[in-house]
């Protein structure tokens, strides 16, 4: 009988301890639940002040973004009017530049010698064709024998001769002495 009791004793010594092991545990079990509920309060207060944070830079994004396109389309229109002063500006440069002396100078030398030219094709590809040289500003010079009266006496070859006046002792001195040609 004794040994019964020792036994049922002991029994209830290891119930014991089993019985306190898993109020241990279940007390450690609840400690940690209330961690995890803290740490999720935690988590949750986080959560909520990092998404209010996103949102706040979400709004910045987008105002950033807005002044940008205001920023360009200022950019923009203020290189449109500085093209626009730009180019009158030209205008008024060039107006003023074509009315001066000095590209009406330069326009002339230009035309002139594009007229010197031409007449150098001219002559240089229709050699036995008169050409008129009134308009040359640089005549070229006469030949040695030709004088300036002979030139402005002379009528043209297709000119009708007045057998009155004498002319046609002069006319066929003229074509007695022919002109070298360049």
């Amino acid at each position: 009988m004794w040994l019964g009791m020792k036994w049922a004793i002991n029994a209830a010594e290891r119930v014991q301890t089993k019985y306190e092991e898993g109020r241990a545990k279940i007390a450690k079990a609840g400690k940690l639940l209330q961690d995890a509920d803290r740490h999720a309060e935690e988590n949750a207060a986080k959560i909520t002040e990092l998404s209010s944070r996103l949102a706040k830079a979400e709004r910045a994004a987008v105002d950033a973004k807005e002044a940008r396109a205001r920023a360009e389309a200022a950019k923009e229109a203020e290189l449109r009017s500085l093209a626009m002063e730009l180019g009158e500006a030209k205008k008024q440069a060039i107006a003023e530049y074509r009315n001066s002396q000095e590209f009406v100078a330069l326009l002339d030398m230009e035309l002139m010698e594009q007229c010197e030219d031409l007449i150098y094709r001219f002559r240089r590809f229709n050699a036995n064709k008169k050409l008129n040289l009134n308009f040359v500003r640089d005549l070229p010079p006469l030949p040695e024998r030709v004088t300036e009266e002979m030139v402005e006496a002379y009528l043209g070859e297709d000119a009708e001769v007045d057998s009155s006046s004498g002319l046609e002792s002069d006319g066929e001195e003229e074509e007695s002495t022919p002109l070298p040609s360049r």
